[in-house]
């Protein structure tokens, strides 16, 4: 089973549904109703399907992926990718992965 790895500050809103998607730089394979396992520290803490998988640039990113990623707005999450992965470029693509949590 895939490992998705999350910061452990995301863990409540994974579990309370406020964020159903992951933006990570780059375009990662994942197959719609493939079950992945959320971890944090390297511990899991939740099993989820993925409901659908969206490869765009990061210019392309919009409030509602902001939202949905459990992000007030497109620039708090930009803010969030630039600490995380550095310097990004606006062409650079990115995958969204959607998901449901299954258990934890």
């Amino acid at each position: 089973m895939k490992r998705i790895h999350f910061d452990s500050k995301y863990i409540p809103q994974i579990l309370t549904g406020e964020k159903t998607t992951t933006v990570r730089r780059g375009i990662r394979r994942y197959a719609v109703g493939e079950r992945v396992q959320l971890v944090a520290s390297n511990k899991p803490f939740a099993t989820a399907e993925v409901v659908s998988v969206e490869v765009k640039r990061l210019s392309e990113i919009d409030k509602r992926d902001a939202r949905r990623d459990g992000f007030a707005s497109k620039e708090a999450l930009l803010r969030d990718l630039r600490k995380i992965y550095g310097k990004l470029h606006d062409e650079e693509f990115v995958t969204i992965i959607h998901f449901r949590i299954l258990h934890y």
